[in-house]
């Protein structure tokens, strides 16, 4: 009897990638996902990762097998394997489990600097260390050439971040990928080398601060918006070579139609931009909310009372997703002039 008694209970315990069914979702969110089932996944700064199926949510923490709780990126293969990063380790889950990946140095010859479209670029130890490629075998370390910028401080003893540790990771629409740094300006692999660009207040705040290259996109005409509403970019395809390093070429555009002008002592960076199904621009700028550019106006949405928007996300249905520091998640359908928070529907267990 005690030994069924033990069985019973044991089957009862949780295991590596069952999850808990949570009745809410932590306020702290940075990243947002649709996988191809059509589930959502919220990463959190601190507790987990978060999946909606529209019935229930379910909470994965480092307990089910994450190899950490702050969630800083999340992709997908195109065998809908998803890959979730937890600040400096990489868990591919399967549908089922967990797994977290053995991170490795890339060959010093540059043989792993491969531009494959099945492959997974994603951002592990952001601001620390270069990106990240999984060619599902190993999953590389990457190391950018040094850019033409000096990569002062990176060894500074207490330093949070390294100048040329990557921030954000964008594929282009011609599959091209885009690098951006913390301090050394945004880097492009093109399949066949890697060519740099550095513009100070693309990375520098006025006040002195090192903001980052945190988001880079492509629009529908082809030009490149970088962090910030003042201007976007033409950049050339064909890279040049000045004092041994390969440089973009590349042509400045006006920006935002109501952004302030170049010289401007403040002006307003975003951290993430996406693109509704009519085409139009959404960016999220902090506490400013979002914004909705159409090639003509710039609409601004609040979002909640002063909420510090992080993370903005178009899903299939076309309904947008913002992620904020700490007041929850946001959504947006189409309809009336604000952002509605986000509630689950009701549990099911």
């Amino acid at each position: 009897m005690l030994l069924l008694v033990a069985l019973l209970a044991g089957s009862c315990q949780a295991t590596p990638g069952t999850g808990t069914v949570a009745a809410e979702i932590d306020p702290r969110i940075w990243i947002i996902h649709q996988d191809r089932r059509g589930d959502y996944w919220f990463g959190s700064n601190g507790s987990g990762v978060y999946r909606y199926d529209g019935k229930r949510v379910v909470r994965y923490t480092s307990a089910d097998g994450l190899g950490g709780d702050q969630i800083r990126d999340i992709e997908e293969d195109a065998n809908g394997n998803l890959f979730i990063s937890a600040d400096e380790a990489v868990t591919k889950f399967d549908g089922t489990e967990f797994t977290t990946l053995e991170l490795v140095e890339a060959p010093a010859d540059g043989s792993a600097w491969v531009l494959d479209p099945d492959d997974v670029w994603i951002v592990c130890g952001p601001g620390r260390r270069g990106p990240c490629r999984y060619d599902g075998e190993h999953l590389y370390s990457m190391k950018l050439t040094a850019s033409p910028v000096a990569d002062a401080g990176s060894d500074t003893p207490g330093r949070r971040f390294t100048e040329s540790g990557v921030y954000s990771i964008h594929r282009d629409r011609q599959g091209h990928l885009w690098f951006g740094t913390a301090g050394v300006g945004l880097c492009r692999f093109d399949g066949n080398d890697l060519a740099w660009m550095y513009e100070e207040r693309l990375t520098t705040t006025p006040e002195g601060g090192a903001f980052g290259i945190r988001c880079v996109y492509q629009d529908d005409a082809g030009d490149y918006w970088i962090c910030n509403t003042r201007q976007r970019f033409d950049i050339a395809a064909e890279a040049a070579t000045r004092d041994g390093h390969r440089t973009l070429q590349y042509e400045k555009k006006p920006g935002l139609s109501e952004s302030q002008a170049d010289d401007d002592a403040h002006f307003a960076y975003f951290s993430s931009m996406t693109e509704d199904r009519a085409g139009a621009l959404w960016l999220v700028s902090g506490t400013e909310g979002a914004w909705r550019y159409d090639g003509d106006t710039v609409t601004k949405f609040p979002i909640g009372v002063d909420a510090y928007a992080m993370t903005i996300y178009c899903d299939r249905d076309g309904t947008l997703w913002v992620g904020t520091l700490e007041q929850g998640i946001f959504t947006f359908d189409g309809t009336g002039d604000a952002f509605s928070a986000f509630r689950p529907a009701a549990t099911e267990r």
